[in-house]
This record gives structure tokens, C-alpha cells and sequence, in this order.
């Protein structure tokens, strides 16, 4: 369905009834990635998937919507405006990083926060040093999300999918295909990788009143398993859960391992 809030127009994904749980994709996806989970949580919850500022299609105002900080305040009117209160939230890689901000300072007071390899950190190293500028160049270059979109094709984006340690189904490597072929969310998600700055993340952590459960996958070949440690090791309360044999889309190779993580926190 379509939502009018905090000046932008959103896709919401919504199902169920029961607490509310409220699920954020990461960077380059949509709430497509969540299509599997969300049948299996719907029977005991109420089910919120929305698609992010820019990506998907969810509209996007500037660049400043693209930040963290601008991201996490865009969802939190979003929930304001449709009178939610998540009382659990999950976010899979940058969608994680969102929540933990919006956690940190307040604007949501879940009792359980779930990460999927959740992206939290900086790249190290002479990656850091490239990553940014070069994402910021893409960013600010109109032709450059016209010419990706224009020059994908499914064979490269199954390619870049895989990279990140995971293989996915037939429909969902489509549906990654459909979203690179549209020049705006190609743009949002370089805009997206250009605007974040990761720097407070550990202030961030020390700040969350929830349980927190860190799910690591360890396949994934995008974020270091390593990271789930560090982060949980910020936090109050929080564990850490393994996974081998999946990748970064964990949560898309066996929604029923990531269903039955979020619905053990609903009793």
C-alpha cells in the first residue's frame, strides 16, 4: 500500500495482526527481500515491510534522505504517521544500522532488536580510504544511475549476488534485476553508500535498551562475520547467533531460519 509521510510517499508491505514488527531492508533492496518471512510471521504478528527512501517504490526528496541519520528520522515519521509502535525490530545489513540509530536516541523502544548481518562499520583499510569517494562521485554524476540501469542484465546481477556469499531463487534474483534496471534506485542506493557515515555506531549500541540479537552468516562475503561480535559487545543486553552455510542474504536462502528467530522473541 501507499503511505504519505514525513514528506515522502511510501511502499508498506503490511500483514497480520499480533506486536508489531517492523522489517528494513538494506542498502540496493526493497521489502521484496522480506517476501518469504512475511507469510510465516503474519499468523502470530503484525508484519510491517516498507521500501527505503529512494529505493523500491518509496519516493525521495534529496540527497539528505539518504544519510543514516536522514533515513532513520524518515521511518520513524513513517511509524508515527501510521500510529505503529514496533514492538519488534529487524533490519537486514544497512537496514540494521537505521534501527540501531533510531533505537539509540529513543524514537523507537522495541523490547527485541534483530540484526542480519547487519553493516555497521566503516570498510578498512585502503577500501575505506576509496569506497566513499568513488561512491560520492557515482552519486553526484546524473548519467551514471542511467547507465548502470541501462547496461544490467540478470547474468551481472546474479554474479554481484552470489559475491556476497549467498545464491538466492530463480524469483528473487528477478526481482534484485527488476530494481537495477529502474535509474532511481540505482541512484538512491549510490547516494545511499556516499551519504552514511558509520562513525558513531558504537555510541549508538551503548545507548539500546533492547535485547539485541546479532545474526551472522558465516558465508557472508559482504560483511565480516566479526562485525555481529563487535557491535553485540557495545550492547546492554545481546547475543550473537552463528549461521553457517548461508551469506549476506541469509534472510533469503531460509526465511524459515530467520522467521523462526524473530517469532521466538514475540512470547
Amino acid at each position: 500500500m501507499i503511505v504519505q509521510a514525513g514528506g515522502l510517499i511510501w511502499n508498506v508491505v503490511e500483514a497480520g495482526r499480533g506486536p508489531v514488527v517492523l522489517l528494513v531492508h538494506g542498502t540496493a533492496a526493497s521489502a521484496h527481500s522480506w517476501r518469504d518471512i512475511i507469510p510465516l510471521l503474519s499468523d502470530s504478528c503484525h508484519v510491517v515491510a516498507i521500501d527505503l527512501p529512494g529505493h523500491g517504490g518509496t519516493s525521495q526528496r534529496s540527497s539528505r534522505d539518504l544519510s543514516l541519520e536522514g533515513m532513520g528520522a524518515a521511518v520513524v515519521a513513517l511509524m508515527t504517521t501510521m500510529n505503529l509502535k514496533p514492538e519488534i525490530v529487524v533490519g537486514h545489513s544497512a537496514g540494521a544500522a537505521i534501527l540501531a540509530w533510531a533505537c539509540a536516541h529513543k524514537h523507537f523502544k522495541p523490547r527485541s532488536y534483530v540484526s542480519f548481518n547487519g553493516a555497521f562499520y566503516p570498510f578498512a583499510g585502503l577500501a575505506g580510504s576509496l569506497f566513499s569517494p568513488i561512491a560520492k562521485f557515482f552519486a553526484i554524476n546524473p548519467f551514471v544511475p542511467r547507465i548502470l540501469s541501462n547496461v544490467a542484465s540478470r547474468a551481472t546481477v546474479e554474479k554481484l549476488l552470489k559475491d556476497t556469499g549467498s545464491t538466492i531463487s530463480r524469483e528473487g534474483v528477478d526481482l534484485y534485476f527488476s530494481l537495477y534496471k529502474q535509474p532511481q534506485h540505482v541512484a538512491a542506493a549510490l547516494g545511499m553508500m556516499a551519504a552514511w557515515d558509520l562513525s558513531g555506531m558504537d555510541a549508538n549500541f551503548a545507548r539500546i535498551d533492547a535485547e539485541c540479537v546479532f545474526v551472522a552468516a558465516l558465508n557472508d562475503k559482504a560483511v565480516p562475520p566479526e562485525t555481529a561480535i563487535k557491535a553485540a559487545a557495545r550492547c546492554r543486553k545481546a547475543k550473537v547467533l552463528h549461521k553457517s552455510g548461508f551469506g549476506h542474504l541469509l534472510h533469503e536462502e531460509n526465511p524459515q531460519l530467520a522467521a523462526d528467530i524473530i517469532k521466538g522473541l514475540t512470547t
